[in-house]
């Protein structure tokens, strides 16, 4: 009876996840990237430059030197 209950709850947990990582897939934001800064990252400065010019988010991103990348909405 307790295998029965595991397979039971483990299944509809699997269910459960499968249908919310499958409806936030569906839900498409618009999202557009811009290089702030192709040969330098400083990770501070580039989070607030993206944040001040397009309300997003910066990240620093490749190898060295690193580049600044903002995500913002593409609507804004």
């Amino acid at each position: 009876m307790a295998k029965i209950s595991f397979t039971i709850i483990f299944a509809f947990a699997l269910i459960f996840t499968v249908i919310s990582r499958t409806s936030g897939a569906m839900m498409t934001d618009d999202k557009c990237s811009k290089v702030l800064d192709p040969n330098n990252c400083d990770l501070t400065k580039c989070r607030a430059n993206c944040i001040q010019q397009y309300h997003g988010i910066g990240h620093c991103i490749g190898r060295n030197p690193y580049k600044c990348i903002c995500i913002y909405d593409c609507s804004s």
